[in-house]
């Protein structure tokens, strides 16, 4: 299961278009989900939560949790989250 509890993300650059705010999102195993919206509204950076690459790999100010099956994944290493 991935859950996001209360996540907002800002990018370190300052942009504003693709922040996130207190998003709560819960995936449970075998669940298929999509993600729609305009252009610049989050998608991509919601999925770079869920695979890890924010904040291994995108710096920027995060707050909330993302976990995978109850274990935040900030304790993973990235090749493991894959």
């Amino acid at each position: 299961m991935i859950e996001l509890k209360n996540v907002s993300f800002t990018y370190e650059s300052g942009e504003t278009a693709n922040n996130l705010n207190h998003i709560n999102l819960t995936i449970h195993d075998g669940e298929t989900i999509l993600l729609c919206g305009e252009s610049g509204c989050g998608k991509t950076t919601l999925t770079r939560l869920i695979n890890g690459l924010i904040p291994h790999y995108y710096e920027g100010k995060m707050t909330g949790q993302v976990l995978l099956d109850g274990k935040d994944l900030k304790d993973y290493p990235l090749y493991q989250i894959g």
